[in-house]
């Protein structure tokens, strides 16, 4: 880009892509593993070119799936916090 003679504001909305970039953790996508909270989307994913968040385009719809599958892991955690709270009860009841 630079030998393109591209303008340095748009320098820094790009950064440089690392191969680090290009690979995916399967733990963000498999059942059942607990380190959801460190995984995160590599940089191009949150550029907003100016309006593609806004129509509905593929982008927005990558979001809200991204939105929504979060916020089932959190639903599930915490009705997973619920049952152990109430079968810890059970338990003491018992005897």
């Amino acid at each position: 880009m630079i030998a393109l003679g591209v303008k340095p504001e748009i320098l820094k909305q790009y950064q440089e892509l690392q191969k680090s970039h290009l690979t995916t953790s399967t733990a963000a996508f498999t059942q059942g593993v607990h380190d959801h909270q460190a995984s995160q989307l590599p940089w191009f994913w949150s550029i907003d070119i100016p309006r593609d968040t806004s129509s509905k385009s593929w982008l927005t719809e990558f979001y809200r799936i991204h939105w929504l599958h979060a916020k089932a892991g959190k639903d599930h955690w915490e009705e997973e916090e619920e049952l152990l709270t109430s079968e810890f009860q059970w338990v003491i009841n018992y005897f």
